[in-house]
């Protein structure tokens, strides 16, 4: 199960109360963040990513300049652990443990025609051939009334994207709009607002959909 999305749409919670309703019936469940498979070069690729925003304060909005570097690693990253997760145990089949993945290739996708377009870092063709798939792919999403009240109850920020971001109310908006346009019209992924929904509601509703295709592949 894939988890898309952007800053306060209920992506980690909603991973957290998924692998929870998974182990608590038995099933083998892993739980990623970023990337499928831990390995030093995806770390590290991790953590230059993050550390190569700061001082974002006053700069405008989008500002290429800004998140170049970020989504040069970040797409390495990806490449490179699209590459790996073919041949994981993920790959196995519907015998092979559950993933819930909490964003990977889809979000940064994004990134890259939103603040870099046209620079090619994760290629329309690449997407299309090499992007991992997942049994369920969602995009979850909420009115910028709810994300602006979710932000205020959250302290602190992980990296320099995230403040970035967060003084950035309307092009977050906007760029949650981009998202959202790329996959509308895409059967394999399911747009989900989530301003009405408890994490409960949201979280059975996703196993239920996992459930439904996962038996359909067993036949």
């Amino acid at each position: 199960m894939l988890l898309e999305g952007l800053n306060f749409a209920g992506k980690s919670t909603t991973a957290t109360r998924l692998t929870a309703l998974l182990r608590a019936r038995g099933t083998e469940v892993h739980s990623r963040h970023c990337y499928v498979c831990d390995t030093e070069g995806t770390q590290t690729l991790q953590l230059r990513a993050k550390s190569s925003i700061g001082g974002s304060t006053g700069r405008p909005f989008p500002d290429p300049d800004l998140l170049r570097p970020f989504n040069a690693m970040k797409s390495a990253q990806m490449l490179i652990d699209s590459e790996l997760a073919t041949d994981s145990v993920y790959s196995a089949g519907p015998e092979g443990p559950v993933l819930v993945q909490d964003r990977h290739w889809f979000t940064q996708y994004c990134n890259n025609g939103f603040f870099n377009p046209g620079e090619g870092y994760l290629s329309d063709s690449w997407v299309l051939t090499c992007a991992p798939r997942f049994t369920v792919q969602v995009y979850l999403t909420c009115s910028p009334a709810e994300r602006e009240r979710r932000a205020g109850r959250r302290d602190g920020d992980a990296h320099g994207l995230n403040a970035y971001l967060r003084a950035n109310p309307k092009g977050l908006a906007a760029l949650d709009t981009f998202c959202i346009e790329r996959i509308v019209d895409d059967p394999s992924w399911i747009v989900l607002a989530t301003d009405d929904l408890s994490q409960d509601e949201i979280a059975a509703h996703l196993l239920g959909l996992f459930d439904a295709r996962h038996n359909a592949v067993r036949g």
